[in-house]
C-alpha cells in the first residue's frame, strides 16, 4: 500500500471542502479520518507505517489514496520524509489571500484558545520569531499565524524534494467563485475522472467559536496535559480505537458555534501587506501564483 496524494495545506484556507470533494469521488479513498499527523508529529512517525496505512483499511478498489494533514506545509521535516515514503507523491497546495489567512488563523487562535483575547495581533505576530527557532510543529501551527502566510517560503522548500509537476497549487478563490474550475485542475492532476457538474455545493468548517475553550483545547491540542497523561496509561487497543471513531471529530464539531469573525482592520491589513509583500512577489514571479 502507498497513500498517493496528500493535501499539506495552507489551513483556514479551505482545506476541509477539498477533503470532502474528493472523499465523494468514486476514484478516491481518503483516510477515516480528515488529518492524519503523521508524517509531521515525530511520536507518531515512530510507529511506523502500519500504523499510518491502518487509517486506509476500509479502502476497497478505489484508484487513488488520498491524505490531508495541514501541518505539512509549514513543516520542515515532512518533506524529506514523504519523498522518501513515496517520491511521486502527489502534493496539493491550497492558498487563500495571505493577509485574509493569517488574520482567520490569529481569530481561529483565540477562539480556541491558544492565544489570549487580550493579545493584540501585531503583539502576537512579533513573537513569532520566538516560536518559529524553538517549537514544535504543533506550536508553530497554533502560534504562527502571519509565518504561515509566507506561501513562498514554504512551497519553494518543498520544491527542494519534488518536481514541479507534483505540486498543485490551488487558490480559495476559485474553490468558492469557480469550483468546477478548480475540482478540473485537481482531477486532471490527480489523473481520476472529472467531477459531477451537478455536484452540490460544499461549504465546509464556517466560521466558529467554542462553546467550551478547556475542551477545545483537550480535543485539538496534542500539548495538553491531559491528552499527555492519557497517551502514556492508555491501552494500545483503546487509543486506536478513538483514534479511527472520528470520536474526536465529533465532539469538536458540537462544541462549535458559528459566528462572524471581526473583519480585518485597515491597519492590521497595512502591517501584514508590509510584513508578507517580499513573499508575495516572490509567489508570483516563480509560481505564478497573485491574489
Amino acid at each position: 500500500m502507498r497513500i498517493n496524494a496528500i493535501i499539506i495545506g495552507a489551513g483556514r484556507s479551505g482545506t476541509t471542502t477539498l477533503y470532502k470533494y474528493l472523499e465523494n469521488h468514486k476514484d478516491v479513498c481518503f483516510s477515516d479520518i480528515k488529518e492524519v499527523h503523521y508524517f509531521s508529529v515525530d511520536d507518531l512517525y515512530k510507529r511506523g507505517e502500519k500504523y499510518y496505512h491502518s487509517f486506509w483499511r476500509h479502502c476497497k478498489n478505489e484508484k487513488l489514496k488520498v491524505a490531508a494533514d495541514t501541518y505539512l506545509l509549514i513543516d520542515k521535516k515532512a518533506p524529506e520524509r514523504i519523498a522518501a515514503y513515496n517520491p511521486d507523491m502527489k502534493i496539493i497546495v491550497i492558498l487563500r489571500e495571505p493577509a485574509e489567512r493569517a488574520w482567520s488563523s490569529f481569530q481561529y487562535a483565540v477562539n480556541n484558545g491558544y492565544i489570549q483575547k487580550s493579545m493584540s495581533f501585531v503583539k502576537s505576530a512579533e513573537e513569532e520569531d520566538f516560536y518559529i527557532k524553538n517549537s514544535d510543529i504543533t506550536i508553530l501551527n497554533n502560534l504562527c499565524n502571519v509565518w504561515q502566510s509566507m506561501y513562498f517560503e514554504h512551497i519553494s522548500y518543498w520544491s527542494e524534494f519534488f518536481s514541479r509537476k507534483n505540486i498543485l497549487i490551488l487558490k480559495t478563490l476559485d474553490l468558492k467563485h469557480n469550483t468546477m474550475f478548480l475540482l478540473k485542475q485537481l482531477s486532471d492532476f490527480l489523473e481520476i475522472d472529472d467531477f459531477n457538474e451537478h455536484l452540490p455545493k460544499i461549504t465546509a468548517n464556517k466560521s466558529a467559536a467554542t462553546k467550551s475553550k478547556a475542551l477545545q483545547q483537550f480535543l485539538l491540542n496534542r500539548n495538553n496535559p491531559v491528552r499527555i497523561v492519557l497517551r502514556k496509561i492508555l491501552p494500545k487497543n483503546i487509543k486506536n480505537i478513538i483514534l479511527h471513531s472520528k470520536l474526536p471529530e465529533k465532539i469538536s464539531s458540537l462544541n462549535r458555534k458559528e459566528t462572524d469573525y471581526m473583519p480585518l482592520s485597515s491597519e492590521n491589513r497595512e502591517y501584514l501587506n508590509r510584513v508578507l509583500q517580499k513573499d508575495k512577489e516572490r509567489l508570483k514571479k516563480i509560481f505564478g501564483i497573485e491574489f
